[in-house]
């Protein structure tokens, strides 16, 4: 009894802490004429959407901090902005965005990390946010692969000034699985522990998920160690041919110098 008590206390902890443990947008600054680049993996057989919503590197900390909590609500599956539009701005914060005159130019391209085919580009407009929806859309059905799944993603920042840039990800099967069971059983039919089992399932496939992705970088570490290996070797070998001609190219010449003294 006192194990099956456990369990369930064990089952309520786990589903308590995935559901504080929330994902946030993240902010990063792009430096000016230069480019930033981040990695982004989607587990097989799943899809994602990206989000970037630009800012000037100068913005007041008032006017970041609505933009950043507008992003968050368009990522959140519960909210009525989910993946569609910012809502409507407040005066004091149109006020601020109007003092902002000199904009430098933002592209973002997406490239799969392995093969480095560009997925997707498009034009970053400040104080907009930008979606580059399901980049595995054309992978789909394709099975394991090392090389599919990892992507890189770089900012390009062109002309005066830098850029803050709000971003997140969101994963198509996160909010799937949520929005189908909204429509199949109600909340109130769900008992604590269905509740806990079910987030519980939920953080088991992302565990899945990561243990895929690991393995997906271990793979390729191990090419780039056998590949470093390997030019490493060649280079020993260069060293010592480059060695052994050098030895042999100053004995023949002090031989020849010295016969040449008639010291041989």
């Amino acid at each position: 009894m006192s194990s099956s008590k456990s369990s369930i206390s064990l089952l309520l902890l786990l589903s308590w802490i995935t559901g504080i443990c929330q994902g946030f947008p993240m902010l990063f600054e792009a430096i000016n004429s230069n480019q930033v680049c981040m990695d982004y993996n989607i587990p097989d057989g799943d899809d994602a959407h990206l989000l970037f919503l630009p800012l000037p590197d100068d913005i007041e900390h008032e006017v970041e901090d609505w933009f950043y909590t507008e992003l968050s609500e368009m990522t959140r599956p519960d909210s009525v902005q989910f993946l569609k539009d910012l809502s409507n701005m407040p005066k004091d914060i149109m006020e601020k965005i109007r003092k902002h005159k000199t904009r430098a130019r933002l592209t973002v391209n997406v490239e799969e990390e392995e093969t480095k085919n560009i997925v997707r580009n498009a034009y970053l407009t400040y104080f907009r946010p930008t979606i580059l929806h399901d980049l595995t859309k054309s992978e789909r059905g394709q099975g394991w692969d090392v090389t599919r799944g990892n992507y890189r993603f770089c900012i390009h920042v062109r002309g005066q000034g830098s850029a803050r840039i709000i971003f997140d990800a969101i994963k198509v099967s996160e909010y799937e699985k949520k929005a189908q069971r909204k429509h199949v059983v109600k909340k109130e039919h769900l008992t604590p522990l269905e509740r806990s089992l079910e987030d519980t399932s939920a953080t088991a496939k992302t565990i899945i998920d990561d243990m895929h992705y690991m393995e997906k970088r271990e793979i390729r570490m191990k090419r780039t160690a056998d590949g470093t290996n390997s030019r490493i070797k060649w280079f020993s070998y260069l060293s010592i041919s480059i060695l052994m001609g050098v030895t042999y190219f100053q004995m023949t010449h002090l031989k020849g110098y010295f016969k040449k003294k008639k010291v041989l």
